[in-house]
């Protein structure tokens, strides 16, 4: 009887291990698409690729235009009707630099205008035309100004705030002291802070120091 017991004890035993087993299987077993990567999960990353750069030293590719912000996504309703104006426009397109025929970034893609992407070898297009597709590739910027300030604005702050946005992406914009500054409510501190962003790899650029003081005037000027 002791023999017999023994065994039923070791079957018991071995059943238990092999329910645990069945256990842990399907605990741990993902359901489809569980860990799926969904489309678009890191497009656009926050930053602008440098290898995209326009033809004025180390600006940068413009984003994908996106509509504009939803309600719900909207930090200030106040700021809710607001686009950039000509003075912003203008700051974007100096540091962008105007190309009115295709032309190849170092990463292979093609761009055209004010650092616009999509276009197609030998495409040309006229300047009013290249305007056209700066004011739609400006939209995601004005989206994430509209989306992250939580202070009201007035047009010239929300205008230099796009074009700084713009330059560095929505995601760098995101982390800016700038951004903490303006939503804190401190003004003067926001507008000097952005004389601070002029470097690329630790370096000071003449061309980023003179696009931030524009930026900082425009931002400081009474609407």
């Amino acid at each position: 009887m002791g023999f017999i017991r023994k065994i039923l004890v070791w079957m018991i035993v071995l059943i238990l291990a092999w329910l645990a087993a069945l256990y842990a299987l399907d605990r741990y077993t993902p359901t489809p698409g569980e860990n799926a990567v969904t489309d678009g999960a890191d497009e656009g990353a926050d930053s602008k690729s440098s290898s995209d750069a326009q033809p004025a030293p180390g600006s940068q590719s413009a984003p994908a235009a996106r509509s504009n912000t939803p309600d719900g996504d909207i930090g200030n309703p106040a700021n809710a009707s607001l686009h950039i104006n000509d003075a912003g426009l203008a700051i974007i397109e100096a540091g962008e630099g105007l190309r009115l025929e295709a032309y190849q970034g170092a990463n292979g893609s093609w761009y055209i205008g004010y650092g616009h992407s999509g276009a197609t070898p030998g495409q040309k297009i006229t300047q009013a035309e290249a305007v056209a597709l700066l004011r739609e590739d400006v939209k995601g910027a004005e989206d994430d100004v509209r989306r992250l300030v939580t202070a009201p604005l007035n047009e010239n702050e929300f205008s230099a705030l796009v074009s700084y946005c713009f330059n560095v992406g929505g995601g760098n914009f995101g982390k800016s002291d700038i951004l903490a500054l303006v939503n804190a409510g401190k003004r003067q501190a926001a507008a000097d802070a952005f004389l601070t962003h002029n470097k690329a790899g630790g370096k000071v650029l003449e061309h980023l120091t003179k696009r931030r003081e524009q930026e900082r005037a425009l931002f400081l000027t009474t609407a």
